[in-house]
């Protein structure tokens, strides 16, 4: 299969290169601004075809100088790509100050929308799109408001720019950890226990000195996740949870409190009730209403069904301790860092499921080779893993580049390049997400045989899971949960490839929706890591070769609704969480004694999520919010309940769509290339509500959603 010589890219940026890169491209920025504000008659031609020019240009570039803070092995490149974001971001506030350039916008749109002169020049829907989300762009940047608020808008922009920028970092470059004894873990496998690093710590004892081994537990999901599941000793899940939830803490708690207080001056200056009613006016729910009966209603349906499940959990427990020889009293609380140790237990001994056992049947380069088979059949797609050292350029040696081709017919066609990026490391990324490092357009300026040349899209999945063991040689083996946690990221990526039809970058991406609905594919997507048939084609014991027992696959299907009511509540709890406090307005953030946001979160955790941090002597806060990511994001602030929100297209499209294909993989592939070009292949530029329309050929509805949740429709 060959790939155009055009979309090779290049992975070597030098360390002195990257702000000289920065700082050129902005220069270039502002010559093009100075240039569009002086012209006497704006017009599509030599307006809004240049401004968009220069954006879709420079996408790639952008992308990459910024995406290297998250993913380089090299901390002074880090450094110098989180200086880049910065000054990106504060060139951008800065440009949102340029009143000629929006008084020529302002002269554009009222040809648009008030004369309808600009139509007559027939260009295409996304082109006259793109011109009124620019000028979308400079209105809610303030610059309708008086000379004296832009500026105070500028500066709030920017201070929240820079703390954003330190909280991740915070985050990225953390290597806190703890030291336990063997006893201490208890309950680990072997297989878990080889993953950590081994210290020999000298303790004083009664005889004298002695030494002690111990096991390095870091906050890396592959250490902290296995022990929170299986360490049998409480004391041990505690220390291990608490250590986790505030790890960061001194440093991130005064970036969020101030960035509140930031937030809630700036949905004043702009004429909004709350920050959260500035940040949902772009999105599906629009108000802040809405989403707070959205959340109160699943939590009231929700909780009796919870309380039940905690009523078994506790009476596990109580079982557990009594098994261990422990002391037990009813008024025992069922503990936040219990929660993952007893729905592991009740998951095995109930319901006979081994997830380690299981794992064995996953390993990682196996799940990837059926999924990309899954993602081929569904949408029309062909992958292959690019090994070329003239086309292969990765940020680094863990990383894999895979060419992906869409299928029309018996056309195929290049579409872009997939990043998998699987592994921890120091200074990475810790979590589980997609990063766009290219969006595909067509160049408007450039063509062969008068078609315009197309720019291929680049996107990246960077994860966290376990290393290949070099001692024993053995693979990296997925949990059943990690594998949900693939199809889901890779989903995104998958959006991104499939979004180009567009001209204009800035509408071929998953970003481009409303962001309450940015999750539904790839939650979409988790649906099918369910279904026996596609689990089977995911599995290749890692000894033996055999496939997964379907028996296996049954009793792993029947734990799927098992303490689901817990998850979403918990789910609720952090939706509920961000919108209390981006719709506070009477308090002062950064006066502990007039907000108390450690008591917020603990406290909507006990109500919501029926998890206790302890009472009286031996209550235990937590401050689980210093890295909580999404809440410093400027989408996803006032927009973590879009998680449930487009819960409810995932649902409604899989069963109603995909459910009903079984297996029949021709039958799924014709749905999956309507889905391609209808949902994904549109992204931006149609609107949401009217490409998933067409594709379920009706509106949306909730039915699937609260079956799914096990909630009767009322």
């Amino acid at each position: 299969m060959t790939k155009p010589s055009e979309c090779i890219i290049s992975w070597d940026f030098p360390v002195s290169t990257v702000i000289q890169s920065t700082k050129s491209i902005i220069e270039k920025s502002n010559a093009l601004y100075d240039r569009l504000e002086a012209l006497p008659d704006p017009t599509m031609e030599n307006f809004v075809l240049p401004l968009l020019q220069f954006e879709n240009e420079n996408d790639l570039l952008v992308n990459q100088l910024t995406f290297l803070k998250d993913v380089s092995s090299d901390e002074e490149l880090r450094r110098v790509s989180t200086e880049s974001a910065r000054l990106f971001q504060e060139h951008s506030i800065e440009t949102m100050l340029r009143r000629q350039l929006f008084a020529q916008l302002d002269t554009l749109m009222k040809k648009f929308t008030e004369t309808k002169e600009l139509q007559k020049e027939n260009y295409d829907r996304d082109i006259y799109h793109f011109l009124e989300k620019v000028y979308e762009d400079f209105v809610r940047a303030g610059m309708k408001l008086s000379t004296e608020d832009q500026n105070k808008m500028a500066a709030i922009h920017k201070r929240i720019s820079d703390q954003t920028l330190a909280f991740a970092q915070n985050l990225g470059e953390q290597k806190e950890f703890i030291l336990f004894t063997k006893e201490e873990l208890d309950g680990l496998s072997d297989e878990i226990m080889d993953q950590f690093e081994k210290f020999e710590e000298e303790l004083e004892s009664p005889t004298g000195k002695e030494i002690v081994e111990k096991f390095k537990v870091t906050f890396k999901y592959p250490d902290i996740l296995p022990l929170l599941k299986n360490a049998k000793n409480q004391n041990t899940r505690k220390k291990a949870f608490v250590g986790d939830q505030n790890k960061v803490s001194a440093l991130n708690e005064p970036l969020l409190l101030e960035t509140l207080e930031l937030r809630k001056q700036l949905g004043e200056l702009m004429g909004y009730e709350t920050y959260a009613d500035y940040n949902l006016d772009i999105k599906m729910a629009k108000t802040k209403k809405t989403v707070f009966l959205f959340l109160k209603d699943l939590i009231s349906k929700l909780k009796p069904a919870g309380e039940e499940e905690l009523a078994v959990l506790k009476n596990l427990k109580k079982t557990d301790y009594e098994d261990q020889g422990l002391e037990y009293s009813p008024e025992e609380p069922y503990y936040v860092w219990d929660h993952s140790y007893y729905n592991n237990k009740m998951l095995k001994e109930q319901y006979d499921v081994d997830y380690e056992k299981l794992s064995h049947y996953f390993p990682l380069d196996q799940v990837l080779t059926g999924m990309l088979e899954i993602y081929e059949s569904l949408f029309g797609l062909q992958f292959s893993e690019e090994t070329d050292p003239e086309l292969k350029h990765v940020w680094h040696e863990d990383v894999k580049q895979l060419g992906v081709w869409k299928l029309v017919g018996e056309h195929k066609e290049f579409i872009g390049w997939l990043y998998l990026d699987l592994h921890p490391r120091d200074g990475k990324y810790g979590h589980a997400a997609n990063f766009q490092i290219a969006s595909a357009y067509h160049d408007l300026n450039d063509s062969i045989d008068f078609k315009p040349i197309k720019h291929y899209a680049a996107t990246a999945l960077v994860c966290n899971f376990s290393k290949p063991q070099r001692k024993t040689g053995k693979p990296s083996l997925l949990k059943h949960d990690e594998i949900v946690t693939l199809f889901h990221e890779c989903g995104h990526g998958i959006h991104h490839l499939c979004a180009g039809t567009s001209n204009v970058t800035r509408f071929n991406s998953p970003g481009s929706v409303e962001w309450d609905f940015v999750e539904a594919p790839s939650q979409m997507l988790e649906f099918f890591t369910w279904e026996p048939f596609f689990l089977r084609k995911l599995s290749k014991h890692y000894e033996t070769g055999e496939q997964v027992p379907l028996e296996m696959i049954e009793k792993l299907i029947k734990t799927k609704h098992v303490n689901s009511s817990l998850y979403y509540l918990r789910q609720l709890q952090l939706g509920t969480f961000d919108m209390e406090i981006h719709t506070e307005t009477n308090k002062n953030f950064q006066d502990s004694n007039d907000f108390d946001i450690s008591k917020l979160w603990n406290n909507l955790r006990t109500n919501i999520s029926l998890l206790s941090c302890g009472e009286g002597s031996q209550y235990t806060p937590t401050k689980g919010y210093n890295s909580f990511g999404h809440i410093m994001s400027s989408a996803y602030s006032a927009g973590y309940y879009g998680y449930l929100w487009a819960e409810v297209y995932a649902a409604d499209m899989y069963y109603s769509q995909f459910a009903p294909a079984g297996t029949d993989l021709i039958e799924i592939g014709k749905i999956g290339s309507r889905y391609r070009d209808t949902v994904l292949g549109r992204s931006g530029v149609y609107g949401v509500t009217s490409s998933v329309t067409e594709f379920l050929q009706r509106p949306a509805n909730n039915k699937a959603f609260l079956q799914e949740l096990g909630i009767k429709d009322t």
